[in-house]
């Protein structure tokens, strides 16, 4: 079974690129500038999302630096205490909503510390696989788009996060 999926994978790119200049050709579609309009728009998406993404950066690593995630992080952790979840995932939990390669990095060194077979190994592997970068999502796609009132975007994303977020935990506990 392995053997198939491997050389699905391997081929996979090469069949879809053959079938769309395939279609292409079918249908007389002059594929050469269909793709340099979709790459050019491509390109204008980019420089359009750009500002959201450095902006985010800029905050995480303003947070970061003068010591407010970790002051942020114990001032939090009697209510984190309270609900059974370990110190280990306090910084986690702050930076997945903003981060999801920020927040990688906080479940290897989780990994790492804890191990992966831990409770809090476990859990911050379900959260990373379940709970969504919110405020990163909020940023590049409300940034990009004319929409501009996101109060049920934002209240939906961080209900549906802390929902992930406690779920995680708790199923964990019994796994």
């Amino acid at each position: 079974m392995s053997g198939i999926l491997s050389a699905f994978s391997i081929l996979f790119l090469p069949i879809l690129i053959t079938v769309i200049l395939i279609y292409g050709i079918k249908t007389k579609t002059p594929i050469y500038d269909v793709f340099i309009d979709g790459a050019r728009d491509g390109l204008k998406t980019c420089v359009e999302i750009l500002p959201f993404i450095i902006g985010i950066f800029i905050a995480i690593e303003a947070l970061t630096i003068s010591g407010a995630m970790d002051f942020i992080e114990r001032l939090s952790q009697p209510a984190f205490d309270l609900l059974g979840i370990p110190e280990d995932l306090i910084s986690l939990i702050f930076l997945r909503p903003v981060s999801g390669s920020g927040s990688l990095v906080v479940v290897e060194k989780i990994m790492e510390e804890s191990g992966p077979d831990s409770f809090a190994g476990r859990a911050a592997s379900v959260m990373v696989g379940s709970c969504e970068t919110v405020f990163y999502v909020l940023a590049l796609y409300f940034g990009v788009t004319a929409v501009k009132k996101m109060r049920h975007a934002f209240l939906a994303g961080i209900i549906g996060y802390i929902a992930g977020i406690l779920a995680s935990v708790y199923i964990c506990r019994f796994i």
